[in-house]
């Protein structure tokens, strides 16, 4: 059995657990984060929260909450700002990890997505008459624009972004490019993915041989996700069965993935 791995964070760990199963891996990252905690503008963000706390906070991801904590606490703002949001501010949580984060932080959160997507959050503010006049911060869950968060500047009387980091492609294509080639050839049983961008960027750095790649993946090599919101990318990718653990978690996704190759 042969797996790539996609992952640029966490990768390590995620390949040990596969070679402990005698799953042989190859590395080829899709993507790369790029950290904006230094950025003037999330420290400019920050300072504004931290003085007039936001009606909403929506916390998309669990690394994006600790860094933007951590960074706040560099500015010396970290006091203030929890204060503020403890005080005057409904905690959203998009998944177990934002979940985890904000209580972390000694934040109740009001909310949280069943599902961890998005569109349940949309749904579920848009239930709630004063979100029209309401101050709403986003985590941001993609920097580089997710539907979503045009839909909460919609119905929002404000939308704060914060920024605290985004993702880009690779600075070496290369690894990725031999794992699309490795999957069209057969060469791979499984590719795994553990976020939305990780899956576009896969099918971006294919090219001309999307086709091709959408194809192995429909016949041969399985998509493996870390969750439903990174496997319905796969499914915008066309890819037809992608799966993913319940509940999305790397362990779980490691384990289903291997009991699925163990039985083909």
């Amino acid at each position: 059995m042969r797996v790539g791995i996609t992952a640029d964070r966490r990768w390590d760990e995620q390949a040990r657990m596969f070679t402990d199963r005698g799953v042989d891996v190859v590395h080829a990252p899709t993507m790369r984060t790029i950290d904006l905690t230094d950025d003037e503008a999330l420290r400019t963000i920050t300072s504004a929260l931290a003085e007039g706390p936001p009606d909403y906070l929506i916390v998309t991801t669990g690394m994006g909450m600790r860094r933007w904590l951590e960074a706040a606490g560099r500015w010396g703002l970290d006091t203030a700002l929890l204060a503020g949001l403890a005080a005057n501010s409904r905690i959203v949580a998009r998944g177990a990890k934002a979940n985890s984060a904000a209580r972390g932080a000694n934040l109740d959160v009001w909310w949280r997505a069943p599902d961890e997507t998005m569109q349940e959050i949309v749904d579920h503010l848009a239930a709630h008459g004063d979100v029209a006049q309401a101050r709403v911060a986003l985590q941001l869950f993609e920097p580089e624009g997710h539907p979503s968060t045009e839909l909460l500047r919609a119905m929002s009387g404000e939308l704060v972004e914060v920024p605290v980091y985004q993702w880009a492609l690779p600075h070496d294509p290369g690894p990725a490019e031999h794992l699309v080639d490795a999957a069209i050839a057969g060469e791979v049983d499984a590719i795994t993915f553990t976020a939305q961008p990780a899956v576009h960027n896969l099918f971006r750095i294919a090219g001309h041989r999307r086709d091709a790649l959408r194809d192995a993946f429909n016949s041969r090599v399985v998509a493996s996700c870390v969750g439903p919101v990174c496997a319905s990318a796969a499914t915008e990718e066309g890819v037809q069965d992608p799966i993913w653990p319940d509940p999305p978690r790397l362990v779980a996704m490691v384990r289903q993935l291997v009991a699925r190759l163990t039985e083909s």
